[in-house]
């Protein structure tokens, strides 16, 4: 899957402060392919392009962000959604509401495994209490408030600084308003900044998953593999305050009247037909260089795909035999395997596209065309060197910061403690001075993860992932050492390091309190002072640890300021060299991309068509996970239940389709319109073949994977029976008669 946009350790290989942008240009080039994933505001300049490949609808519309389509798209925060109802219902995909069934899921009813559907609204359930709608109502151009100078001669860490607090500014003014959430974000590493307003919608509701076999169809084994029989879709439902305010879950709340809605398309698909995918793309790495590129080859990637493999095991060996363990495990499971499949498709895309070699070649051109400037070329070389130079500093300690980093990952328990401690740590500051994630604004969102980790917390499956990496973390060469660690395990007085471990890790499960609701909630609000009282050895242990990620911290504050001087000059004379239109590089906020619906050809004598149908999923069923579809759906195949749903070419109900369009992480559930503006599909994927398209396009093979509309809507119809959704939709029942329960399916 197109997986969701996460946090360190889950959806990034390693948190880099040397990422870059380019940017967007004068619009006078050549026919772009379906590379691109286009800011809303530069897309009325593709028009020629557009109205050739077939767009029906005047292109400006997609720029303009509270108008129909692009007031319906919705970011769920790691995923992308859209609105299909006035009353706010919203679909998105399955794999996004993954983490909302395993939070309402038990041993005794497992909504993994059966799916949901509330047939009345009274019996939609909270998703989970982090979970959040945004609409985006606004971007401005702020670079100047953030970059006007004053003249003085500035450390790096002090420019890094100044801009961090002006976005803190800016930030704060947005929000004055109430009821929104605002952001800015750069888009050129220190170039050019954007203020995004965004409506944050508190109460989400969980209203329709189809069952695993229908969900996840095909597991990891089909994960970014083409053909594809997925039906990953799923609904949630909006809801606010009487007086259309955003609020928390309240039973009086109603559902969100959106402006837009999408109109859910049952026309018919073929190859060659034009597809836009509209949602929030996380990130990209496009426009690094060749060093940046062979860094993540030799390091990054491998040492990522190493402790994948290794918390997976860990992780799937605790849920053999106690259900509820696995459960609490399910999303993270999930998630981990979804990044080790990419992370491993994409250092074989690196081997094929030769891309340090398409990265060299390109550093030649740049070198080239600044070459009869002595001035020009001077100021680039030393350019390149500095950046080398900052990027030398960070691999020097990448060892320790990639267990860092993952010792957190590994325990959602320390997670938590670290969390706790950091927040007692900044409210004592005024909130501008607070770090960005810790301000007042985020107090709310913070509390609800910690009530939210009370269903992924399993102490067992904690200790033994923390194992692991404290074991990793004695094997660091010298230079790399983690004090904190270090001192914990020799103050155990063992002197055989598995030993130490163990006895630190009978000290950090013995008597904490962090597995407690009720006990976390209360150190939520508690000082430093009144958490070191409690003398709870996972709160000493995360306070221990502080002292290496504030040094981390700072560094990689120092290197960004480094680069928000350095990266603008790389960047222009990249402007001048590609000569027309620009996209800059994925950071989640919202795009647009165009393709046309296209088959490809993954290796000689082999073509792959652009659908596949029921039939497909019939062929692969053996009953046995993960090719295990519920029995009703087998049965309406079988009696050729199928109504208007059939493809009148493919002469069965199209169930997945191809694109040429571009996506990432981030990506998953964004909206697929067809020509005329409607849904016709969603993003959930892309092919094995193109896993290398975070850092380069093959268009030739780079696909991108939609579920057909048809296919959500016969499942509705035929297998599930949600028919109150799809009368919602304003879409016709063509299988009635079959709503014999009045009970939300799943809940007991």
């Amino acid at each position: 899957m197109a997986a969701p946009a996460s946090g360190p350790g889950e959806g990034t290989v390693k948190s880099k402060a040397v990422r870059m942008g380019v940017l967007a240009a004068s619009i006078a080039a050549p026919l772009f392919a379906g590379e691109g994933m286009w800011m809303p505001q530069q897309v009325p300049q593709l028009a020629p392009e557009l109205a050739k490949m077939g767009l029906k609808l005047d292109p400006a519309r997609l720029a303009d962000l509270t108008g129909d389509p692009m007031g319906a798209i919705v970011s769920l925060g790691g995923c992308s959604a859209s609105f299909v109802s006035p009353q706010g219902l919203i679909v998105t995909n399955h794999h996004c509401v993954y983490s909302y069934l395993q939070y309402n899921s038990s041993p005794q009813k497992d909504l993994i495994e059966s799916g949901f559907l509330a047939r009345t609204p009274g019996e939609e359930i909270p998703a989970a209490p982090d979970a959040r709608v945004w609409v985006t109502t606004s971007i401005e151009d702020v670079t100047d408030q953030v970059l006007r100078s004053s003249g003085e001669k500035l450390s790096d860490l002090e420019r890094y600084t100044r801009v961090e607090r002006r976005r803190k500014e800016l930030v704060r003014d947005c929000e004055r308003e109430g009821g929104v959430r605002c952001t800015v974000p750069s888009f050129f590493e220190g170039s050019k900044y954007w203020r995004v307003k965004q409506l944050e919608i508190r109460d989400v509701r969980l209203v329709y998953a189809p069952p695993r076999g229908i969900g996840n169809y095909g597991g990891e084994v089909d994960n970014w593999m083409w053909p594809r029989h997925t039906g990953d879709f799923g609904f949630l439902r909006a809801y606010v305050a009487p007086d259309g305010k955003p609020a928390d879950f309240t039973k009086e709340n109603v559902p969100y009247r959106p402006k837009h809605f999408l109109k859910v398309s049952t026309a018919d698909v073929d190859p060659g037909d034009l597809m836009m995918t509209i949602g929030y793309p996380g990130k990209t790495f496009r426009y690094e260089l060749a060093d940046e590129v062979r860094e993540a080859q030799a390091f990054d990637l491998p040492q990522s795909i190493r402790y994948r493999k290794e918390l997976i095991r860990i992780l799937e060996e605790a849920g053999k035999a106690n259900k509820d363990v696995a459960i609490r495990a399910a999303a993270r499971l999930r998630s981990l395997e979804n990044y080790l499949k990419k992370y491993e498709g994409t250092l074989e895309a690196f081997e094929r596209a030769k891309l340090i070699d398409q990265r060299k070649a390109e550093e030649k051109e740049l070198a080239t065309l600044v070459a009869g400037d002595p001035a020009a070329r001077r100021r680039h070389e030393e350019g390149l060197t500095e950046i080398a130079r900052w990027n030398s500093v960070q691999m020097k300690t990448r060892e320790r910061d990639a267990v860092l980093e993952w010792l957190f990952t590994a325990s959602p328990m320390l997670s938590q403690a670290n969390t706790l401690w950091r927040l007692a740590g900044e409210r004592p500051k005024s909130d501008i001075e607070r770090t960005t994630g810790y301000q007042e604004r985020d107090w709310k969102r913070l509390k609800a993860g910690v009530a939210r980790a009370q269903r992924t917390i399993e102490p067992g499956s904690d200790r033994a992932g923390l194992r692991f990496f404290l074991i990793e973390a004695a094997k660091l060469p010298k230079g790399e050492r983690i004090a904190a660690i270090d001192d914990a395990l020799a103050s155990t007085g063992e002197r055989e390091t598995s030993a130490a471990v163990d006895k630190l890790l009978d000290r950090l499960y013995g008597s904490t309190k962090i597995a407690d609701a009720r006990e976390r909630s209360a150190m939520f609000e508690e000082t430093r002072a009144q958490l070191e009282a409690r003398k709870d050895p996972m709160i000493v242990f995360a306070k221990g640890l502080r002292s290496t990620l504030d040094d981390k911290e700072s560094r990689d504050h120092e290197i960004a300021g480094a680069m928000m001087r350095l990266r603008p000059d790389y960047v222009a004379l990249l402007q001048k060299l590609r000569k027309g239109r620009v996209y800059p590089d994925a950071n989640g906020t919202l795009r647009v991309s165009f393709g046309k619906v296209e088959g490809y050809s993954p290796r000689d004598s082999i073509q792959y068509a652009a659908q596949t149908t029921l039939h497909g999923i019939v062929e692969k069923e053996t009953g046995q996970d993960p090719f295990d579809s519920p029995s009703l759906l087998l049965a309406a195949s079988r009696t050729r239940k199928l109504g208007p749903y059939v493809d009148p070419e493919l002469g069965d109900v199209p169930v997945d389709f191809l694109s040429s369009g571009d996506i990432t992480n981030g990506s998953s559930g964004s909206a697929t319109l067809n020509a005329s503006g409607e849904l016709a599909g969603l993003a959930f994927d892309g092919n094995y073949e193109a896993m290398g398209s975070d850092y380069l396009v093959l268009p030739e093979v780079t696909r991108t994977i939609h579920v057909d509309t048809r296919y959500m809507l016969w499942v509705m119809d035929a297998v599930d029976h949600a028919h109150n959704l799809i009368r919602e939709m304003g879409l016709p029942v063509r299988f009635p008669g079959s709503e014999t329960s009045t009970t939300a399916r799943g809940v007991q």
